[in-house]
């Protein structure tokens, strides 16, 4: 790439507006990743996704990235039909790993947030996954909203359904942490490294952490900055 990159800034000069337009086609052309199996699914990529695969197996699936959202070095796989994909405005992944399985899953990355690391997003059985406004998640970080097998009891009738997980906005998850099926946290909440949290926080503005996850401090926030 920065081959070509360099016999096109040859052709049209470096002028600082040719190199904003060379910088802007380089961020969004085709040819920067790799998209199988489009036909009968929808792909509008408004922001910037560099080096990133997108692979579908079925119809009418979706993958919009809004303007100013970027993606660098993510996979999105997506198995079944009806299923949707969106990156909301200025949201940011890097290395994430989303997958859904069956029919009518939905996974939305809110305004303003970021995925800083490896961190995979499964949403299966028609379950969401939404993420809110804010959030800053930390690497190596686990989203599953089934358990991909059934559990059953002594007479066949099954017990572990998927359900969805919803997390608030201004919302620090911690390295290596795992957020299991049918957990809501609120508004404000930070959860602690290898936390595995495994049932809804009732209450914002608290510290979760252990395993499995509770309520280590409250009446807390958080900021970007250090100071």
């Amino acid at each position: 790439m920065n081959r070509i990159m360099k016999k096109i800034k040859k052709l049209l000069g470096n002028h600082p507006r040719v190199l904003y337009l060379i910088t802007f086609l380089f961020n969004h052309l085709p040819f920067n990743n790799f998209i199988r199996n489009k036909k009968g699914n929808n792909i509008c990529l408004m922001g910037i996704v560099k080096k990133s695969n997108i692979t579908f197996y079925g119809k009418n699936n979706s993958v919009i990235v809004e303007e100013g959202a970027i993606l660098k070095n993510c996979t999105i796989t997506i198995k079944g039909n009806n299923n949707k994909i969106i990156f909301k405005a200025k949201s940011y992944a890097k290395f994430a790993d989303l997958v859904t399985e069956d029919n009518d899953n939905y996974i939305e990355l809110g305004k303003n947030s970021s995925l800083a690391g490896k961190i995979h997003l499964a949403c299966i059985e028609g379950t969401k996954i939404i993420i809110g406004e804010d959030c800053l998640f930390s690497s190596e970080i686990i989203f599953r909203t089934g358990d991909s097998h059934a559990i059953i009891d002594s007479i066949g009738n099954r017990l572990n359904f998927s359900k969805d997980i919803v997390i608030g906005n201004h919302v620090w998850i911690g390295n290596r942490a795992i957020i299991t099926k049918g957990v809501n946290i609120p508004d404000n909440t930070i959860v602690g490294t290898g936390a595995i949290v495994t049932k809804s926080i009732e209450r914002s503005n608290c510290t979760i952490a252990g395993v499995p996850a509770v309520i280590v401090k409250e009446n807390v926030n958080w900021k970007h900055e250090r100071c």
